[in-house]
């Protein structure tokens, strides 16, 4: 049985499949290369989100190996606090949503591979709310679900 977050909308339906293997493959990654995760990327394809399972040293890299088929993948970056499956479905919903409005965050020709989504906390405050789950205290999140 999966945990969800307060601001999920798929606890009754469930996750997709795409979202579960997303999930499992930062996991993964972060489980298998440690600490010397954090900060490298991946891709994960939007459709389902499949992963050729490398870890690259920066966007620009994993943009450029995924064989001029960059608009069919979100690029995922490692960072301190684990994911959980009710991340991965708004990361993978976000991407989708851009690129169906016609944004591009992948440009295997930019020096940084492209555009990023600017990102709710720093690094460092990402830490230290991954220091705060292992001791157990509870950070207040706004509660994003829709109000009728």
């Amino acid at each position: 049985m999966t945990s969800h977050e307060r601001y999920c909308q798929y606890k009754e339906s469930g996750h997709t499949d795409a979202a579960k293997r997303l999930c499992d493959t930062y996991n993964l990654h972060k489980i298998g290369a440690g600490y010397d995760s954090i900060g490298k990327w991946f891709a994960a394809a939007l459709n389902d989100g499949t992963s050729d399972d490398v870890l690259y040293d920066n966007k620009r890299e994993c943009v450029r190996h995924q064989k001029h088929n960059e608009q069919y993948y979100t690029f995922i970056k490692i960072v301190p606090p684990s994911m959980n499956v009710c991340d991965a479905e708004i990361m993978l919903i976000t991407a989708r949503r851009m690129y169906k409005a016609g944004m591009r965050m992948a440009d295997p020709d930019h020096k940084n591979g492209g555009l990023d989504l600017i990102t709710r906390l720093t690094d460092e405050d990402m830490l230290a709310m991954s220091r705060g789950a292992v001791t157990n205290l509870r950070m207040p999140f706004p509660d994003h679900r829709k109000r009728n």
